[in-house]
């Protein structure tokens, strides 16, 4: 649908709204692939530059798991370790000799060529001599989760909980000797930010994962990695960490790791503004060739409104516009003859106004000969002959109206009423008659003849149906806001619903209901009329609806 200020707008400003809506869509459409395009090859770049440093922080990681992972193997492998951990103790001087000696010196240069080791400590099940700081009983550990796997596995286990990090593996001795016995490395809390310090940068986040998806590490807090398969607006990129299991993972905003192409942005506004400048003169000259012959026929045609016929019509050109101005032309010629066969028909009117005034001559009569009658019926003593006589004249002046088809709302009533009474003469008053009329409504204005059809039909086929009770008539009116209303009631036998619908729609035999709603349509439109409610044995109700026109 069009706008109403399109439709009102003049051609000029549509050609300039359509023009310039072929320009933009285009253009913005343009603008926006290349927005599109240029963040796509931004995130694609950040793709690489994040794999290189995440590929960095992989093989520094994986460096250090190794000497990790190269160490505990030290300890694990070493045959004095198993000899001495396997191998029951019987004095307090062997075993003391075996730890300083061997145990002790091992563990002490381990945590000293490797700044990232919190401690080392051996879990036995051999007859040792507990030391807080390096060796403890295995009794101790035999609860923890991490336990029952460490000892059926061959490789270094690596957990993470409560902020620990740590490696446990299984020391072998003889498969006949072998006690239980497992190396426990514990690295230092600042570990994972020392060796990815490639963390630090605002646009990213690192973030380790243990095998069930657990976070071990993140560089920032409340780090949350998409789920597998789930869709996300941030860029992940991960790598596993053979050595321990673990899996890395970069974490960036596409908003962070890409800028706005406000330069594209700029350019494309520039280039749009340049063509919309060079356009606008287009349409400008075109507008202007093709609109300035409308304005002309314009004219002419405000020239004719003006009464003026007398008008150049020549055809400048064969297209559309010149199509108009051709048939223009011929609309102005048979104006032109119209005008001239007025001329003739006004002459014809005028001696048809001069019949219409001789045959006025007819009404006046007949009210002189009623006059007549009740004058006589007076001279006589007839009271009833004189009543029907001034009745009856009564109705036909009303009726007449001069000539005129508006009359008040009082005389209307008193056009219907004269023919009601007319009607009780006539049934010797075997119905009533009730009024209830507003007032207010009397002086307004309304076309002629409405009541009285609808009061004959409410007696002919409604009171005069009737076989039990006495009939009733009652006519009420209001006046609303700004439409008046009136109602009239009989309580004859009523209308079946069929009738109900057909007496409004078509003309009915018996019915006069249809003229009268055609001309209430006719004079004041489809939102007034004549509406019907009527039920078996409980009479009909008509309603007319008129505007409220003050006289």
């Amino acid at each position: 649908m069009v706008p109403a200020f399109m439709r009102n707008a003049s051609m000029k400003r549509k050609l300039f709204v359509s023009y310039l809506a072929v320009i933009m869509i285009p253009l913005a459409l343009l603008g926006a692939y290349s927005y599109q395009q240029s963040r796509q090859l931004q995130l694609q770049q950040a793709n690489v530059v994040l794999q290189d440093s995440l590929s960095k922080m992989e093989d520094n990681l994986s460096y250090k798991l190794q000497r990790f992972n190269s160490a505990i193997e030290l300890v694990a492998y070493n045959p004095v370790f198993a000899h001495i951990f396997n191998d029951a103790y019987s004095d307090y001087y062997t075993m003391y000799k075996d730890l300083s000696e061997n145990v002790d010196p091992l563990l002490d240069t381990t945590l000293f060529l490797n700044n990232d080791i919190k401690r080392i400590m051996i879990y036995t099940g051999n007859n040792i001599t507990e030391r807080m700081n390096s060796i403890i009983p295995i009794a101790k550990v035999e609860h923890e989760f991490w336990f029952d796997e460490a000892m059926k596995s061959s490789e270094t286990n690596w957990y993470a909980q409560d902020g620990k990090v740590f490696g446990v593996r299984r020391i072998f001795g003889d498969t006949l000797e072998d006690k239980g016995n497992l190396v426990y490395m514990e690295l230092k809390p600042e570990f994972f930010a020392n060796s990815l310090k490639e963390s630090s940068s605002r646009e990213f986040t690192v973030a380790v994962t243990d095998a069930h998806q657990q976070v071990v590490y993140a560089s920032k807090p409340s780090v949350k990695l998409p789920a597998s398969g789930e869709s996300s607006g941030d860029l992940v990129l991960s790598r596993p960490i053979h050595e321990s299991g673990w899996t890395l993972s970069l974490i960036a905003s596409s908003d962070a790791v890409t800028f706005q192409p406000w330069k594209i942005i700029r350019a494309t506004i520039v280039i749009e503004g340049i063509c919309f400048i060079v356009l606008f003169g287009i349409i400008w000259l075109f507008s202007r060739l093709f609109v300035s012959r409308i304005g002309q026929l314009n004219t002419k045609m405000r020239m004719v409104e003006q009464g003026v016929f007398n008008i150049d019509s020549r055809v400048q050109a064969r297209d559309e516009i010149g199509e108009l101005e051709l048939r223009f032309g011929k609309m102005l010629a048979s104006i032109n003859v119209l005008i001239e066969e007025g001329y003739k028909n006004q002459i014809s009117q005028k001696e048809a106004e001069l019949r219409a005034l001789q045959s006025q001559i007819n009404p006046h009569f007949l009210y002189n000969s009623l006059s007549v009658i009740n004058w006589k019926a007076i001279s006589a003593g007839a009271e009833d002959i004189s009543d029907v006589a001034g009745l009856l004249s009564t109705f036909y002046r009303t009726s007449l109206n001069k000539g005129k088809d508006i009359m008040s709302v009082r005389d209307e009533l008193l056009n219907t009423k004269s023919y009601i009474e007319m009607q009780l003469i006539m049934h010797d008053y075997e119905f009533d008659v009730e009024y209830d009329i507003d007032e207010e409504m009397l002086d307004c204005q309304m076309i002629k003849l409405v009541l009285q059809p609808i009061v004959e039909n409410a007696i002919e086929h409604g009171i005069d149906q009737k076989r039990t009770g006495k009939g009733l008539l009652r006519i009420s009116g209001a006046s609303l806001h700004d439409y008046i209303v009136f109602t009239v009631r009989d309580n004859g036998p009523g209308m079946t619903q069929e009738l109900v619908d057909e007496v409004l729609v078509k003309q009915s035999k018996g019915y006069g209901l249809y003229n009268v709603q055609e001309r209430i349509r006719v004079q004041y439109g489809n939102g007034y009329g004549l509406s019907i409610m009527s039920e078996a044995g409980e009479g009909t109700y008509v309603t007319v609806k008129l505007p409220k026109v003050q006289g």
